[in-house]
């Protein structure tokens, strides 16, 4: 699963790099990167505090047995 994230990262980061090195206008270049990083926090962050939560839970529940 992690390298499927890293993939996902580091494509997310080429496609930055691509945009902020065409002839794009900065200011629109600007605007459509926050918008993403924007979008994908709301995605990943969540997901990641989940897996977290469950992990610390089936530690817990491990340990009652």
């Amino acid at each position: 699963m992690r390298v499927y994230i890293a993939v996902l990262i580091i494509a997310i980061i080429g496609a930055h790099i691509a945009m902020w090195t065409s002839d794009m206008p900065r200011d629109l270049a600007l605007r459509l990167t926050l918008i993403n990083a924007a979008g994908w926090a709301v995605i990943l962050l969540p997901a990641g505090a989940v897996s977290k939560w469950a992990a610390a839970h089936q530690k817990n529940a491990d340990h009652t047995r």
